[in-house]
């Protein structure tokens, strides 16, 4: 199948077969071998997300709200911060060597808006694009040589693919386009309204208001750290607030609320009402009452089973859930 491309060139659809280019099958290879669904890249872009974003001391959760100076540093940031997470080596005219071969790292926010200089013809691009406010990414490989890239180029002589080579880009984990969500930006807005004008009646309290709400109108799915730290922007420790002493844990319980962790005997507790688990400095927030005979999925916290409240349930006070693991009886005594 052909076309006919901007730049007068007859299109060939399809990016190289397994064969036609070693090296590239190569890169492909090492890279599925390190990050076999696509999880650690996607994570690495969540991540990079939320540091440009840096909520904890400004309270931003829109990429949008960034300054053009901040945007500009996304690419930067991408590269530095896939390199620390695989670990590869240092290439000679590029960012990276996988698997002794040449590869530089490229990031836009549009697919095929990758700028390459002219000490890149003929090496092989690491090209990414993830989008926030759709929730996708894309990671793939590709050759930059001269006939897949535009004529035209800035004044810093880099030049951008053309049709032809936007066709010859081998993506690779199409299976794990799903960016790990931003909870802010995806949250139905009257929620976050809410969230984020929550007030106390002391200033300094307002952070900790705020993330109280957010225990309010926040249930049965995980939230993230990000999310903690940006709408707990301006406490010393925003995630200390989530927990008991004095912090969420403990106010929230008269609610019917459980916050709970990635610690102690909160998993068992999590995975018994059938909630997804949160990570370390993850929470995961539902509404509960005392379960009736034989419903499921149900937890047994201290001596009572508890389930997941549906909104017409009235209001009961949450068990408190014990902090240090209960010891298990093993054979030949309590391990």
């Amino acid at each position: 199948m052909s076309d006919e491309g901007g730049d007068g060139l007859l299109l060939i659809a399809g990016p190289p077969a397994r064969g036609e280019d070693d090296e590239l099958d190569t890169v492909e290879d090492h890279l599925v071998r390190l990050d076999p669904a696509g999880a650690r890249v996607g994570a690495v872009l969540r991540d990079t997300y939320d540091q440009l974003l840096d909520g904890r001391r400004s309270g931003r959760w829109d990429y949008r709200d960034l300054r053009k100076t901040e945007k500009i540093h996304m690419g930067t940031l991408v590269e530095i911060n896939l390199h620390r997470e695989f670990d590869f080596d240092d290439g000679d005219a590029t960012d990276y060597k996988i698997a002794g071969v040449e590869v530089d790292c490229k990031f836009s926010q549009r697919v095929g808006g990758w700028e390459v200089g002219p000490e890149l013809v003929g090496k092989i691009c690491l090209v990414l694009w993830a989008d926030d406010l759709k929730g996708e990414w894309r990671a793939g490989l590709v050759r930059m040589t001269q006939d897949r890239l535009r004529a035209g180029m800035n004044r810093d002589a880099k030049r951008t693919l053309n049709q032809l080579g936007r066709e010859k880009v081998r993506w690779l984990w199409k299976e794990a386009d799903r960016l790990p969500s931003n909870v802010l930006l995806h949250m139905e807005p009257g929620k976050r309204e809410r969230i984020m004008n929550a007030r106390a009646q002391r200033g300094d309290r307002h952070g900790q208001a705020r993330l109280f709400q957010l225990c309010r109108e926040w249930h049965d799915k995980v939230i993230t750290r990000a999310t903690v730290e940006t709408v707990g922007w301006g406490l010393d420790d925003p995630l200390k607030r989530m927990r008991s002493n004095g912090g969420a844990r403990d106010a929230l319980r008269d609610e019917g609320l459980l916050v709970l962790g990635h610690q102690d005997n909160d998993p068992a507790v999590i995975a018994a009402l059938g909630l997804p688990q949160p990570k370390k400095g993850q929470f995961v927030v539902t509404r509960v009452v005392p379960a009736e005979s034989g419903v499921q999925p149900a937890a047994e916290i201290s001596g009572k089973r508890w389930r997941c409240a549906k909104e017409s349930d009235p209001i009961v006070a949450a068990p408190v859930v014990p902090r240090k693991p209960v010891a298990i009886q093993k054979r030949g005594g309590i391990d």
